[in-house]
């Protein structure tokens, strides 16, 4: 109809140059932050591991842990401040709080997205391992000029996993972003006629059934530990039972003859 064609990645490519340089900026100058710390108090335990005490040791072990866990969440939380970003346009700080408040009210439903999310793009990459394994090996088997094909298999099958690790990151984003998006229709939105969800019926369907499939299986974890402990409890008391308190007295007549 006469209207320019907008192609959608150049499109937001001239919005991050133009609105959302600082942003990006920001929040990788944050992990830089951090990971220049850890940089400095690995140098420092280096250098006086000899002369340390055990308390400087240990201190300086729960420094490198505490950063670790705290650069692990701000990347977290850094990645889905991106998402919020991308799709509102807001600032940094304002998409972290507005993420964390997301994450905040939906940990159950971040708990089961992440493992489902995690197992079925373990699966795919495994997936594309084996394949590429199981063609070199019938490409290679027949070689007469080589004379040993598991080598060449093994560096073929790594190459595949970090080219499989690269593309299946980018469906990990889409996860996250659908999700993110799903929890701020939730959020604005109730099904009532006039705030109606953007969300389908389908998704809506899936994140309720598999939260609850990993509420049934925690459940079946508790029964099955607890009727562990009553089977303990049972052979406790039946051996308790068993054992008499008291000398059996034609024993003792025996032993005195």
């Amino acid at each position: 109809h006469g209207r320019p064609v907008v192609f959608p990645k150049q499109w937001y490519q001239r919005r991050v140059r133009g609105y959302h340089l600082g942003t990006v900026a920001f929040g990788s100058c944050i992990i830089a932050i951090i990971q220049l710390i850890r940089t400095i108090l690995a140098y420092i335990q280096n250098k006086t591991k000899d002369s340390q005490s055990e308390f400087v040791k240990y201190l300086l072990l729960c420094l490198q842990c505490c950063l670790w866990c705290f650069e692990k969440i701000m990347k977290f939380i850094n990645r889905n401040a991106y998402i919020y970003t991308a799709f509102k346009g807001s600032a940094f700080c304002t998409s972290c709080k507005k993420v964390f408040g997301l994450l905040l009210s939906n940990v159950v439903r971040v708990g089961v997205i992440n493992c489902v999310g995690m197992f079925i793009l373990f699966i795919g990459k495994f997936l594309v391992v084996i394949v590429t394994a199981i063609l070199g090996y019938f490409m290679m088997k027949n070689d007469d000029d080589l004379y040993f094909w598991a080598i060449p298999v093994l560096i073929a099958s790594i190459f595949a996993f970090a080219v499989a690790h690269t593309f299946f990151s980018v469906y990990e984003i889409g996860i996250d972003a659908i999700f993110i998006c799903f929890a701020e229709d939730e959020t604005k939105n109730d099904g009532t006629p006039g705030r109606e969800y953007y969300m389908s019926k389908n998704l809506m369907e899936w994140v309720d059934n598999s939260g609850e499939a990993i509420k049934n299986l925690r459940r079946k974890k508790k029964q099955q530990k607890a009727q562990a402990r009553v089977g303990k409890s049972n052979d406790v008391a039946s051996s308790k039972q068993t054992t008499p308190m008291y000398p059996d007295l034609n024993e003792m007549e025996m032993t005195d003859k």
